[in-house]
């Protein structure tokens, strides 16, 4: 699940972080798990690593690129939605 990779990505390689983000990224694209699964992630200082930051960069990048910032904006608002 989402949440058991993110807590795990300190332990990835930087291309299985990248691909781990980019599968994630088409699931939540394509509405096949819910925007709910960020309800995990917290950003701030004590709760993320390095790696997490890298891996939650990669996944937003990956989406904005097809989605498009508008349309990328408007899931995370209203994530019930998809």
């Amino acid at each position: 699940s989402f949440d058991e990779q993110y807590k795990t990505v300190h332990r990835f390689e930087t291309n299985h972080l990248r691909n781990v983000a980019k599968l994630f990224a088409h699931l939540l694209q394509t509405s096949t798990i819910p925007w709910t699964v960020f309800r995990c992630v917290y950003l701030n200082e004590d709760d993320t690593t390095s790696s997490s930051r890298i891996f939650i960069k990669l996944l937003c990048q990956d989406m904005a690129e097809s989605l498009g910032m508008q349309e990328l904006r408007r899931r995370f608002l209203q994530p019930e939605d998809d």
